[in-house]
């Protein structure tokens, strides 16, 4: 069998036309270059590029919205401590001067307090502190309760609780109570 093999491979090598065949099958494969195919790989390739570019920008939204999500909660958390340390100056009897450690001890809670508004000031939070007279405002004033008053011609609120704002985000809305005047002042034909 291999003399028959042998002589099969000789022939093919004297005739020319396997001969070609042997030579076209060496060589590379013709590369089709259709203006149809290329300007379709072209539109491919781009639209490709786009939508990476799209992916790039709603990766880098999505992590700076749960950055700034982050931020504010702890944010949060720092408004509650010095709402906390408020209160805890705010009760702190005036006869504490007298003595000199509760003195020292004042003032440390103080500091406390003035280190943590310069902590929320250098991170862009700032209060919202309603003045008597300002109108209500439901973006930035939460009402908790309302009261009528003779004293007053026209509505007021007063402050109850500080409001926080970051940028235009309300941390948390001013808490104020919303004074009225009483219905026989307001109009006296009634």
């Amino acid at each position: 069998m291999s003399e028959e093999n042998d002589k099969q491979i000789e022939e093919d090598k004297c005739d020319p036309q396997v001969e070609g065949e042997q030579q076209d099958s060496g060589v590379r494969p013709e590369v089709v270059d259709e203006p149809e195919t290329v300007a379709e790989w072209r539109d491919r390739a781009l639209r490709a590029h786009a939508e990476m570019q799209n992916m790039r920008k709603r990766l880098d939204s999505d992590v700076e919205n749960r950055t700034r999500a982050r931020t504010e909660g702890l944010l949060s958390e720092f408004i509650t401590l010095q709402d906390h340390l408020s209160l805890a100056i705010d009760s702190m009897p005036e006869d504490m001067e007298k003595d000199q450690n509760a003195k020292i001890f004042a003032q440390g809670v103080k500091a406390i307090y003035m280190s943590m508004e310069m902590l929320l000031t250098r991170y862009g939070v700032l209060s919202i502190k309603p003045k008597n007279g300002e109108p209500f405002n439901p973006e930035e004033h939460e009402a908790i309760r309302s009261e009528d008053r003779e004293d007053l011609e026209s509505e007021q609120i007063e402050l109850i609780r500080t409001g926080y704002r970051m940028g235009k985000r309300i941390l948390r809305p001013a808490q104020i109570c919303l004074l009225r005047p009483t219905a026989n002042e307001a109009n006296p034909e009634q």
